[in-house]
């Protein structure tokens, strides 16, 4: 995990009081255009003349506007020297799993930009969970073995995953937070990095951006 970049995202936000990457974009004169002349990128950025560019494809989803913009921001955030010597970041995956540091140094801040913590720690469940957690090692018997603790805390999470139906899907909260449900996984992973213990775990599949781009065609109100 990429520490530097959440630290970067939460200075980021801090500095310009939003994690709305358009309006930070907008705040730091980066152009944002238009992608007409290849429907299969997703979004670029570049950098021409000493100015900022991002491109991103129009046909979009609002979703995947927001996570392409973050995305590319982190790009402009970290590599505006690399981009400067003539080699745009066109990233018609930018939501790889490849581990091409640039690419996933982009994808950590941009979740960590979109989503505050407790956007999905409160509806996963997290801190009912954490207290039943508590409530279970304070049970267990003194010096008890590491294999017997992690047993108990896999019935644990099994029977609040079970017992607990109530709680946000991560596809809902990608849909409170106007995101795509993608970024919800990057940020557990994140979460979990940060020492966080949760009754989720994050879903990323090797060819969700194939089923994104699909969608990227369409038009979108």
């Amino acid at each position: 995990m990429d520490n530097f970049a959440i630290t970067a995202a939460d200075a980021v936000s801090r500095r310009y009081k939003s994690n709305d990457p358009e309006a930070i974009i907008a705040q730091r004169a980066i152009k944002i255009k238009d992608i007409r002349f290849c429907e299969e990128l997703l979004g670029f950025y570049t950098v021409l003349l000493n100015c900022e560019y991002i491109g991103i494809n129009p046909n979009c989803s609002k979703q995947q506007r927001r996570s392409a913009l973050a995305h590319e921001l982190g790009h402009a955030i970290f590599d505006r020297k690399h981009a400067a010597s003539g080699q745009a970041f066109q990233d018609t995956y930018f939501y790889s799993l490849s581990n091409a540091k640039a690419e996933r140094r982009a994808n950590t801040f941009a979740a960590e930009l979109l989503l505050s913590d407790d956007d999905v720690l409160k509806p996963i469940g997290f801190y009912e969970f954490n207290a039943d957690r508590l409530q279970m090692e304070a049970s267990l018997p003194p010096h008890c073995s590491s294999t017997y603790r992690a047993l108990k805390y896999h019935e644990l999470l099994q029977d609040f995953q079970y017992t607990h139906t109530g709680f946000a899907t991560l596809e809902e909260i990608a849909q409170v937070a106007g995101i795509e449900k993608n970024f919800v996984d990057f940020k557990l992973n994140i979460l979990t990095a940060k020492g966080y213990q949760l009754p989720a775990v994050p879903e990323l599949k090797s060819n969700f951006l194939k089923d994104s781009m699909k969608n990227c065609s369409k038009s979108y109100d």
